[in-house]
Formats: C-alpha cells, sequence, structure tokens
C-alpha cells in the first residue's frame, strides 16, 4: 500500500486548494521556518483521525481552520482529503484505492467520509488498527515523538512496541471485554441482591401455598360433604313439610269445627242469660209487689186493732220511710257511680278486643301472603319496566354510537379536508411569496446556513446531555416503581385478608360479615386495640385466640348475635360486652415490687392503646399480665411476683402462673393478626412515601422527556431548514418552474376540495338530543333498582319475621280470649248492677208513694173506711201475685237450670277450641320450623356453593351414611379450623415469586457463565498480548543492537524490561554504549546520541513491523553531518518496503530524496507549494 495523494482545503496556512502526489521512495518536502511544512503532516494526521487539538498545535479544534490574514477572511470551514493505493488490500477495503476525507466546520460540527460515503471516526480508527498507520503509529515520527521516546518512563515506552506488535485492537478488546465484565457484574449483584430478597418471599410462601392447597383440599372434600348434608336435609325435611302440613290442615279443620260450635254455644248462652236476667226482674218486681201488698194487708188488717196507736205509727212509720228514701237514694247515688265506672271499663274492654281483633287479624296468613304477594307483583313490575327501560337504552345508545362514529367519521372527513384545504391556501400563498423572494434568497443562503449550523451543533450537544440525564433518570424511576409494585402487591394481599376477615374463626367471620345487623357489635379484639410495633409479638402472644373475641356495648347484643349463630349454626364466639366486663388488675403491692426490676416493661393492658370506652376490654384481658424484654428477666420478675401472674418476653416466651413456661421459634412466614395490622400500616407509610418520591422523579422524568422532544423538534426543524438553506442556492432557478407548476397544483386541488366540503352532510339535531334521553332512561333505571332493592328488603323482612309473627298471632289469639272472658264478666256485672239501680229506684218510688199514702191517711181519718175496703182488695191482689210468683218460679229455674247446661258445654266446648287452637298452632310451628330447615338449606347451597336442590343431587356422596357424614365433616371443619388464618392468595403468588426467583437462578447463571467466559476472553486476550509483546520485543531487541551498530559505526545497545514476569504491565529500559563510552542507560547520554538512538530504534521496530509509508518531521535536525549522512543513507534500506515522506532543511538527507517539494509563503500567512531541484537548493545556500 502507497499513499498517493493529499488535498489540503482551509486547513490552517493552506487556505487555498493544495494537492500533494506522492511517489515511491523518498519525498522530500522543504522550506523556511514558519512556511507551514509541518503543517502537511498535521493535516495527514488529522485526516487519520487525530482528535486532540494540543496535538495540532492549537487550543481546540476549530483552530485548525484558516483563520484569516490582513488581506484575506477567515473560513468557514478546513477540508483534508487523502487517498492510498490499496492494490495490495493491505487496508480491509474491497476497493484498490482508499479515500478518506474530513471536514471540519467553524461551529464545530466534524464530518468523516470513505470513498466518498459519509462515516465516523470509528471506523477510521478501524480501519487501521493493527497496521502500523494511525494517530500514535510509527507512520509520523516527528521531534516530539523522538523526545517522547528518551523522556517517557520506561512504563510509558512500551506503547511503541505494543503498537509494532499489534496487540492495540487485544487491548480495545479487552477494555470492552472488561467494561461488559463491569456490567455483568453489576447485573450479578443486583440479580443476586433480587434472589435474596425472592428468597426471603418463597420459602414463607412455599410454605403457604402448601397450607392453601392442603386447605382448598380439604375444603373440598368438605363443601362435597356439606352440600351433602344439606341434600339429605332438605330430602328428610320435605317428607316432614308433606306430613305437617297434612296435619296442620286437620287439626285446623278441627279447630274450625269447635270454634262454630263455640259460637253457637255463646248465642244460646246470651240468650238465656237475658231470659233469666228479665226473669230474676219479673221476680224481683214480683217481690216487691207482695211485700208491698204483704204490708198493706198487714197495714190495713191490723188498723182496726190498732186505731189507738195509729197516731204513734203514723209518725214512727213517716220517719221510717223518710230515713229509708234517704238511704235509697245514697244507694241510687252510689250505685250510679259503680254503673258509670263499669260501663267504661266494659267500652274499654270492648276497644281492646276490636284493636286485638285487627292486629291478629293484620298477623293472619291471608293478610301477610296477600302483602307478600303485592310486594312480589311490585318487584316483577319494576322488573318488566326496568327491561324494557334497558332495551330502550340499549338501543338509544346503540344509535347514539351509530350516530357519533358517524358524525365523527364526516367530522374528520370534513376536519381533513379543511385542514387540506387550510395547509393548501397557505401554501399556495407561501410558495406566492416565495416565488418572489427566491432571488433575494440566494443571497442570504450563507449567511443563514452558518447561523443554523451553529444552533444546531449547540442544540445536539444539549440532546445528548438531556438523553443520558433522562437514560438515568428514567432507570430511577424504573427501579422506584418496580419497588412500589411489589410494595403495594403485598399490601393489597394483607388488605385482601384483612377486608375478608381471614385468620379469624367461622363464627367471628360469620358476626363480622353481619356487623350492620348488629349496631351494638363494635369489632374484634385486633381492631379495638392498638399495639406499638416493639410490643406485637409479645401482646399477640398474651391474647392468644382471645384476640379474636368479639367486643359488645351490652349484654343484650351480645345475645342476640348468639341465637343468630344458633339458628344459622355459623360456629361458636366469645364476646366481651362493655356494659357487664370486669376489669382484673395486679395488686398495687406486687406491682410496686416490680416496677424497678432489669427488663420490666410495664403491665400488658397499659402498653396498648385502645379508647376510654374499652379501656375495661384491655383490662379484663391484659391487666394481670406483664411483659419483660427477655426471658432471664421474665424469670426473675415471675419469682419476685410469686409466680401468682403470666410474664411474657418481648420475644413471645411465656413464664406462666405456678412457674410453668412457653417458648422456642415461631412457625416461619406466619404472621398474627396484630403483626399482620402492623405490616399493612407500615407498607402504607412506606408507600406514601415512596409514591411521593416516585412521583417527583416521574414528573422529573417527564420534564425531560418534554424538552428532549422539544430539543428533538427543533432539530429536526432545524436540520430540514438547514438543508434547505444549503440547497436552496443551487436549486434556485429550477424552483422556480417548480413552484409555478404547484401552485396551478395547488390551484386545482383548492376547487377540489371546496367542492367536497360541499358535499359532507351537515350534523342532525336529533343526534345532539339522544345523550339527554339515555341520561333520563339512567337515571329512571337506576330508580327502578333502587325501588326494586327497597321492595325486595321487605319481602326478606317478611320472611325472617314469619317466625315472630307466629309467636304474636299465638299471644294475640291468647289474650284476645282473657279480654272476651273479662268482658263477659263486667257485661254481667253491668247488667247486674243496672238492675240493681232500677230496683232500687222502684223501692225509691215506691217508699215514696208509701210516704205520701200514709200522710194522706194520716190527714183524714175519714180514710179507714176505703182502708178496709182496700184490705179485701189488697187480699186477693196478694193472692194473684203469689201464684204468679209461683208459675214465675218454676219458669226461671227452668231458665237457671238450662242456663249452667250451656254453660258448661261452653266451657268445654272453650277447652276443646283452645286444646285444638294449641294443636294447630303446634303443627304450624313444626311445619315452619321444617320449611326454614328446608329454606336456610336451599339457602345456604345457593350462598356458599351457588347451586339448587336439583343441581346439588349431581355431587352427593352416597358412600357415607348420616353418622359417618357427620363424623366426616366434624374432623374436616377441625381440620380448616386448626389451618387457622391461610393465604389462598400464596399460591398464585408462590408460582409468581417462584417463577421470577427461577427465571433469575437462570438468569444468575447466566451472568455467571457470561462472567465466566469473559474472565477467560480476558485472560486469553492477556496471554496473546503477552505472547506477541514478548516476541515483538525478542525481535526489535535483536535488531536494535544491529541497527545501532550501523548507525553508530560501533558500540553496542540492548532493550531490557523492567518487569520481565508481568509483560502486560512492565516498562522498557534503553541501554546505549557509542563507540569509546560505556554502556549506560539512555537518559545519560548526550542530546545527539538520545536523538540517534531513538531513531535507531525507530528504525528496528520498522524492520520487525515495516510499514507501507513513514512521515518523518525533522527527526534529524539535531543530528551533526555525519550522523546526517548515515541516516539518510540508512534510509534507503527500507525503500523496498516503505515509503517515506521527509520534512528536512538538512542537505545530507535533501540528497537522498527522489522526489523534494518546496513549501513558500508568497503571501503572508498562505502556505503555497512548489516544486524545487536540489541544483537550486545549493544555489541559495551558496549565495546565503
Amino acid at each position: 500500500m502507497k499513499l498517493r495523494t493529499i488535498e489540503i482545503s482551509g486547513f490552517k496556512s493552506f487556505a487555498d486548494h493544495t494537492k500533494i502526489d506522492f511517489k515511491d521512495g523518498i519525498t522530500g518536502i522543504v522550506g523556511p521556518n514558519g512556511s507551514g511544512k509541518s503543517n502537511i503532516i498535521e493535516a495527514i494526521r488529522w485526516v487519520m483521525g487525530e482528535t486532540s487539538a494540543k496535538s495540532l498545535r492549537g487550543g481546540k479544534m476549530p483552530d485548525v481552520i484558516f483563520s484569516g490574514t490582513q488581506k484575506r477572511k477567515p473560513l468557514s470551514r478546513a477540508a483534508v482529503s487523502i487517498v492510498f493505493d490499496n492494490s495490495d488490500h493491505f487496508l480491509d477495503s474491497k476497493f484498490d484505492e482508499v479515500m478518506i476525507s474530513r471536514r471540519l466546520f467553524r461551529n464545530g460540527e466534524s464530518q468523516y467520509e470513505l470513498n466518498h460515503q459519509e462515516c465516523r471516526l470509528k471506523d477510521i480508527l478501524n480501519l487501521f488498527i493493527d497496521t502500523g498507520l494511525g494517530r500514535e503509529s510509527l507512520s509520523v515520527i516527528s521531534q516530539g515523538k523522538i523526545e517522547e521516546i528518551f523522556n517517557s518512563k520506561p512504563e510509558d515506552r512500551r506503547a511503541i512496541i505494543e503498537e509494532a506488535a499489534g496487540v492495540l485492537e487485544y487491548k480495545q478488546d479487552k477494555r470492552r471485554a472488561e467494561s461488559e465484565l463491569e456490567k455483568t457484574s453489576g447485573y450479578l449483584e443486583r440479580v443476586n441482591d433480587l434472589i435474596v430478597e425472592l428468597q426471603k418471599q418463597v420459602e414463607p410462601l412455599e410454605e403457604q401455598a402448601a397450607v392453601a392447597k392442603d386447605y382448598l383440599q380439604q375444603k373440598k372434600r368438605f363443601d362435597r360433604l356439606e352440600q351433602t348434608r344439606l341434600v339429605r336435609t332438605i330430602t328428610r325435611n320435605s317428607d316432614l313439610q308433606k306430613r305437617w302440613a297434612k296435619e296442620a290442615e286437620v287439626k285446623q279443620t278441627e279447630a274450625h269445627q269447635l270454634e262454630n260450635k263455640l259460637n253457637e254455644l255463646v248465642k244460646q248462652r246470651d240468650r238465656l242469660k237475658e231470659q233469666v236476667n228479665q226473669q230474676s226482674k219479673q221476680k224481683d218486681d214480683l217481690q216487691a209487689e207482695l211485700v208491698r201488698l204483704n204490708r198493706l194487708e198487714q197495714q190495713l188488717a191490723g188498723e182496726h186493732d190498732l186505731q189507738i196507736e195509729r197516731r204513734k205509727y203514723f209518725e214512727q212509720e213517716q220517719s221510717r220511710l223518710t230515713e229509708q228514701i234517704e238511704q235509697v237514694q245514697e244507694q241510687i247515688d252510689a250505685g250510679q257511680q259503680d254503673l258509670k265506672d263499669l260501663e267504661q271499663l266494659t267500652a274499654d274492654l270492648n276497644r281492646q278486643i276490636k284493636k286485638t281483633k285487627q292486629a291478629l287479624q293484620l298477623l293472619t296468613d291471608d293478610h301477610q301472603e296477600q302483602k307478600k304477594a303485592d310486594l312480589q307483583a311490585q318487584i316483577e313490575d319494576f322488573r318488566a319496566q326496568y327491561v324494557d327501560h334497558l332495551q330502550k337504552l340499549t338501543s338509544l345508545k346503540n344509535q347514539y354510537s351509530f350516530s357519533q362514529q358517524d358524525q365523527k367519521r364526516d367530522e374528520q372527513q370534513r376536519l381533513k379536508v379543511e385542514l387540506n384545504l387550510a395547509r393548501f391556501n397557505k401554501e399556495l400563498q407561501e410558495l406566492q411569496t416565495k416565488l418572489a423572494e427566491l432571488n433575494q434568497a440566494v443571497a442570504n443562503t450563507t449567511e443563514i446556513f452558518q447561523k443554523q449550523t451553529g444552533k444546531l451543533q449547540e442544540l445536539t450537544q444539549r440532546r445528548n446531555r438531556l438523553s443520558q440525564e433522562y437514560e438515568e433518570a428514567r432507570q430511577q424511576w424504573l427501579d422506584g416503581s418496580d419497588i412500589v409494585h411489589r410494595a403495594t402487591s403485598k399490601l393489597e394481599a394483607l388488605t385482601s385478608l384483612k377486608n375478608e376477615h381471614t385468620g379469624f374463626y367461622q363464627g367471628v367471620r360469620a358476626v363480622l360479615q353481619q356487623r350492620e345487623r348488629f349496631p351494638g357489635l363494635v369489632g374484634p379484639v385486633a381492631d379495638v386495640i392498638e399495639v406499638p410495633e416493639q410490643y406485637t409479638v409479645a401482646i399477640e402472644t398474651a391474647l392468644g385466640s382471645q384476640i379474636q373475641n368479639v367486643v359488645v356495648d351490652t349484654d343484650q347484643t351480645a345475645k342476640s348475635i348468639i341465637e343468630f349463630l344458633k339458628k344459622q349454626r355459623q360456629g361458636r364466639v366469645t364476646f366481651l360486652p362493655r356494659n357487664t366486663l370486669q376489669a382484673r388488675t395486679i395488686r398495687s403491692e406486687m406491682l410496686t415490687q416490680v416496677h424497678s426490676l432489669a427488663g420490666f416493661c410495664g403491665v400488658a393492658s397499659d402498653l396498648i392503646k385502645v379508647a376510654n370506652v374499652d379501656r375495661v376490654v384491655s383490662q379484663h384481658l391484659l391487666g394481670t399480665t406483664l411483659i419483660a424484654d427477655n426471658l432471664d428477666h421474665a424469670l426473675q420478675i415471675s419469682q419476685r411476683i410469686q409466680r401468682r401472674y403470666r410474664v411474657i418476653t418481648l420475644a413471645g416466651d411465656v413464664v406462666g402462673v405456678g412457674g410453668t413456661m412457653t417458648g422456642g421459634t415461631m412457625k416461619h412466614g406466619r404472621q398474627g393478626l396484630l403483626q399482620q395490622d402492623q405490616e399493612i400500616k407500615r407498607l402504607q407509610t412506606q408507600i406514601a412515601e415512596m409514591k411521593q418520591k416516585l412521583a417527583i422523579k416521574e414528573r422529573h422524568v417527564q420534564e425531560l422527556l418534554a424538552q428532549g422532544k422539544q430539543l428533538q423538534g427543533e432539530i429536526a426543524k432545524l436540520t430540514e431548514t438547514q438543508r434547505t438553506s444549503e440547497q436552496s442556492k443551487v436549486k434556485a432557478e429550477n424552483q422556480v418552474s417548480l413552484t409555478k407548476e404547484r401552485i396551478a397544483e395547488l390551484e386545482r386541488r383548492i376547487k377540489a376540495t371546496n367542492f367536497e366540503l360541499t358535499q359532507l352532510s351537515p350534523v342532525d339535531d336529533a343526534i345532539q338530543k339522544l345523550p339527554a334521553q339515555i341520561s333520563e332512561l339512567e337515571a329512571k333505571i337506576q330508580d327502578l333498582k333502587d325501588q326494586t332493592a327497597e321492595k325486595q328488603k321487605q319481602l326478606a323482612l317478611f320472611d325472617n319475621d314469619a317466625e315472630a309473627r307466629q309467636e304474636q298471632r299465638a299471644e294475640l289469639q291468647i289474650k284476645l280470649a282473657k279480654l272476651n272472658e273479662q268482658y263477659s264478666q263486667k257485661e254481667q256485672q253491668f247488667q247486674t248492677a243496672r238492675q240493681t239501680q232500677i230496683d232500687l229506684q222502684d223501692r225509691l218510688e215506691e217508699t215514696r208513694r208509701q210516704l205520701v199514702q200514709l200522710q194522706e191517711e194520716q190527714s183524714s181519718s175519714a180514710k179507714s173506711q176505703t182502708q178496709a175496703v182496700n184490705l179485701v182488695d189488697v187480699q186477693k191482689r196478694l193472692k194473684q201475685r203469689e201464684e204468679a210468683m209461683t208459675n214465675l218460679q218454676t219458669e226461671w229455674q227452668k231458665a237457671q237450670v238450662a242456663q249452667d247446661r250451656v254453660i258448661a258445654d261452653y266451657e268445654l266446648t272453650q277447652k276443646q277450641c283452645s286444646e285444638a287452637q294449641s294443636q294447630v298452632q303446634e303443627a304450624q310451628n313444626t311445619l315452619a320450623l321444617v320449611e326454614s330447615k328446608i329454606e336456610l338449606a336451599a339457602d345456604q347451597l345457593n350462598d356458599d356453593y351457588q347451586q339448587t336442590f336439583e343441581s346439588a343431587q349431581a355431587v352427593v356422596d352416597q358412600s357415607l351414611d348420616d353418622e359417618q357424614l357427620r363424623r366426616e365433616l366434624k374432623l374436616l371443619r377441625r381440620g380448616l379450623d386448626e389451618l387457622g388464618t391461610v393465604n389462598l392468595g400464596a399460591i398464585a403468588e408462590y408460582e409468581r415469586v417462584s417463577t421470577r426467583y427461577n427465571f433469575l437462578k437462570d438468569q444468575k447463571e447466566d451472568l455467571s457463565s457470561s462472567k465466566q467466559q469473559l474472565e477467560q476472553s480476558i485472560a486469553e486476550i492477556d496471554q496473546e498480548a503477552s505472547q506477541r509483546f514478548k516476541q515483538t520485543f525478542d525481535q526489535v531487541a535483536e535488531e536494535f543492537g544491529q541497527v545501532f551498530v550501523k548507525m553508530f559505526g560501533g558500540g553496542h545497545a540492548e532493550l531490557e524490561l523492567t518487569d520481565p514476569d508481568n509483560l502486560l504491565t512492565t516498562g522498557i529500559e534503553i541501554k546505549a554504549q557509542p563507540p569509546g563510552k560505556k554502556l549506560q542507560r539512555l537518559s545519560l547520554l548526550s542530546g545527539g546520541e538520545k536523538s540517534l538512538t531513538a531513531i535507531t530504534l525507530l528504525f528496528a521496530i520498522l524492520q520487525v513491523k515495516p510499514v507501507p509509508f513513514c512521515i518523518l518531521d525533522e527527526v534529524e535536525a539535531a543530528f551533526d553531518d555525519a550522523n546526517v549522512d548515515r541516516f539518510a543513507k540508512y534510509l534507503r534500506t527500507f525503500q523496498d518496503t516503505t515509503q517515506f515522506i521527509v520534512i528536512t532543511h538538512r542537505k545530507g538527507t535533501m540528497m537522498e530524496a527522489d522526489v523534494l517539494y518546496g513549501v513558500t509563503m508568497q503571501e503572508s500567512g498562505v502556505s503555497k507549494m512548489v516544486s524545487v531541484s536540489v541544483d537550486e537548493i545549493e544555489r541559495r545556500e551558496q549565495v546565503g
């Protein structure tokens, strides 16, 4: 391979385009100092990939661009191209000729080309790697390179041997491998951390998953047997239902017959009672009449015998009658008040009877069934309306959806057409403006392009910085998101377990699920108390199963819930009523003894937080439990309190009453209810903090992303604008014609677009009304759902209150019977009292009449004759009344006997009727109980297993009898209870975690394997590099000794390794012995000897590793003429293998050159190439 051509433009002092052709052999470049000779060498180094401005004698890279002179302006770019003859394919390229170009603009933008194709700097560097060419190779040797050899440290001097040995590629491979190894080690470390973390989760999850699977297996068997039990219960009670329904019907018929008979007897009793009462009244009237007549007879008969004492009799009788009138009047007044009281009592009883009958009527099955039927009818009506409205809603939504789609499609098309029209109009206007501005644009393009290039470079650098910052921030956000996701998943699992009351016994779960049903239910102890984290294990150990005790407000609430549990057969629960619970405390003298003991934490009830109303709960459960920090201190405290109370350590060890001890390790991975609550609170706090930090990171990431997008948009826009600006000058004239054609085309498009816009249909007003109609229908549907739910609740209340109504009905019937009996008694008392009043009134009237008569008889003694006549009449009337009295007494006795017989039949029938009603009630109660059992079993099938009686018969286990079924269900229930809190989500979580764990383990193996392979590759690279280095070093050392003799005309030189055992880091020491001197290090030689020795070493390397061309930049400047001649002649030994370009001002070197080029500055600050000859140089020297 040979260097054929270099073209320089705008590079340093070469302002104008300069082309230099190189021939085989030695090409010399000469010229005065400062003329720009070295700029040619630097141009070659620059185009071959040099990136250090300092190495090119500049402060920054744009300094290589021609900076201008007094007569010339600075240029905006520097460009260098170099051409190699690659016919021997020395370079790894398929082309016979390889051209490398590099351009640098004033704004810092750089471009590289390989055979006119844009490429990267890396591509050019890779082209020269291990070829002996490139930036740091021996293809370019300057005075600085020579000085570097003898001034550098031995460790730095090894670089020239490494270049010759071709180990740079290996060193790059090693750096890449080490970088990959570092990344792999980092990944491996992170994977190990994840594996350790997941391993902590896998082990407890595996155990929990095993428990969950065992639970599911037992639960599956339990569910099947429970369904079998329920089916058998329904079957057995269905037969009982039929029998008791028939029994109730028969007893009801008998009861109705007895009630009819009883009603008939009541009528007979009332009729006879009325008859007896009337006859009694007649008897009383007759008796009064007989008394009066007897008295009158006696009075009239004795008047003849007592005529003498008549006056005295009149006075006594008048006094007696007056007194009797007063007494009777008092009795009448008193009886009148009693009559009013009885009338009021009778009216009150009658109202109570009516109310009781009304209440009884409300509780009759016919009334309730009618209300139930009405409710069911209302529910069905609501459902029918719901379905109808739902169908209408679906229809409207479909119509609205289709209309929206059509409208959206039309709107999109309209928007698209309008946008196109606006774009066409805008483009038309822009093109028309552009057409007028094209001529002016050519003059402005250059200035605009330069400004855009500078801004583009600035934006690109900003984008790269932002991109790196975005990736770092995004990775931090992703890592944080993953942590939050894992914590959230764990929190959701724990919260789900808590909400489902997982870990509580069956009875507690059943009660908690009915919390709304029992307002007085406060909650389990686990929810009532708040335990500091350090005491969680101790308090949970102290409470044990009592942590599931349920706190209620009163004992009545506890009683109601217990009745519910019994009725539903949902298990047993221990309740703690606030109103009856008693606090338990430790005697104060005992506490005084332990307060000063080491390790004493306090009384358990004082270490927890609880509401004041529940302080009695904590004292009842924990008031006699002491907490110690460790077991040794617990034993000391227990001994001091004479082992009368429990002492529990923070780790959960227990020193019990009497000295018992309990301890050991807890089952790994299991969490108690309090620990679960603590974990939930900790996770909630942690997640909130992490989410807050994550939100800040996310906002930062979004801000960076937005800035990056904005920059990318600006870069893309600016790049496009720059490209347009660069091309606009060349294409301006063609654009005039193209712009006119484009204007015509746009006018046609605008016309077509306007026509298309007129064809689009307007928005239908009916479509806009559909959302309101849909909202109205949705509101109606929601209202129907609410009304249906309310009616269903009322319907459920009928079923729930059936048994209560039956009991109330029986109580009301008994009450009605008692009220009827009381009413009859009071009615009879009222009638008797009323009759007594009538009798007293008659008696009063009679007494008054007698008094008047007595007064009349006393007023006139002439009436005695009349009295005598009246005596006969009275005696006749008395006889008639006595006969009537005898007949009436006979009839009264007959009626009384009939009444007593009817009353006896009534009482017997009433007793029979009560017994029949009791039998009916008993049969109906039994029937209701059987039906409730059937309903309860059916509801349980539906609620727990979503099965009907018919579908559940398919899973019935017929292999077990009832006793075996009961025993196995009992064992399974006990087994499920013993499993305690079961995390059913652990199965899926274990699968997920174990899958990720196994994946990470596989990844760990892959990474470990990759790490091992990388370490092996690095070792192999080190071995290969060491072998190549040693082999090349030995060859160079041998050549160095031989070349040294030729260059110095004798003497001796050698190369030594400073650390032969470590070939990768060893330095190289140069020792030389010029003729007549002793062997010593290079640093002890004279300046000329150092330079010649360094040149000797470089020539030795070229002997071992020839390069296609070599550029020497005044390397022989410090030599004397003899050494220059030897140097120049020695160059000829390489003419078959190496092409030399020598920058020199020494005659001996020029004489050996095959071609000479001169560099001069005819114009100040601007280098020019001229052809020169050796003769001309000699003449100039002679003239000089």
